[in-house]
């Protein structure tokens, strides 16, 4: 069993891993994070991707609960990426994710 508390189990058995992206519509490098975690998405059936604005009081109160300061940050699981992240970088933390357990 996965120890990431934002790891989910599906049906199948295999961990997922929640993706959160949180961005803000004047962002200018949000839309490059997106189509990161957009490809790691597509590319994994075990993600489950969230793209959260900051733009909207909800995504300002999800973000104030996990002190994201800054857009984009990109989380896996529980590892946060602060700007955009390396692809390699990204799908490791992903593959960490979706296998720790």
């Amino acid at each position: 069993m996965a120890t990431d508390p934002a790891a989910l189990r599906c049906e199948g058995g295999a961990d997922m891993v929640e993706v959160r992206v949180f961005t803000h519509p004047t962002c200018f490098t949000c839309p490059q994070a997106i189509r990161l975690a957009q490809r790691l998405a597509d590319e994994n059936p075990q993600v489950n991707l969230q793209i959260i604005s900051l733009g909207s009081a909800r995504g300002r109160e999800i973000a104030k609960s996990l002190q994201v300061l800054s857009v984009p940050t990109v989380f896996v699981g529980e590892t946060r990426f602060v700007g955009v992240p390396d692809w390699g970088q990204l799908k490791a933390a992903a593959d960490l994710a979706t296998h720790s357990g």
